[in-house]
């Protein structure tokens, strides 16, 4: 029979365990973030001497409903119906009503650019 006392050791931390943890951590969220091509909207503010000049254009207003149509005077389109109705030498200006989902006023500026139009404004609403 051994009656000889045990000896105790200190008590340690050990840091694989945390190391571990910080691991799977770091694996989730390069993971869960996103690294994708992040496209600016370029916005041109004109100075109050210029913009004078500016409303004597032959504007085509497309207006976008809070439905997601387009309506162009008194023609209502859908999105996808644009690029027939849209002349590429024109400058185009989108508005939209107080209701109008914004994803449709980016739809119908993605689509009037695919349509060729190189003059697109937007009219921004305080």
């Amino acid at each position: 029979m051994h009656l000889e006392p045990e000896r105790h050791r200190s008590p340690s931390i050990s840091l694989t365990p945390l190391i571990d943890v910080v691991f799977i951590l770091l694996v989730f969220f390069m993971l869960a973030s996103r690294f994708g091509d992040w496209k600016d909207l370029p916005v041109n503010v004109l100075p109050a001497e210029e913009s004078a000049d500016q409303q004597d254009k032959d504007w085509l207003t497309l207006t976008v409903e809070a439905d997601g149509q387009v309506a162009i005077g008194d023609n209502r389109y859908a999105i996808d119906e644009l690029a027939d109705h849209l002349d590429s030498g024109r400058t185009v200006l989108i508005t939209g009503e107080p209701e109008a989902p914004l994803q449709a006023a980016m739809a119908t500026l993605d689509a009037v650019r695919a349509a060729g139009v190189k003059d697109v404004q937007l009219e921004l609403m305080p």
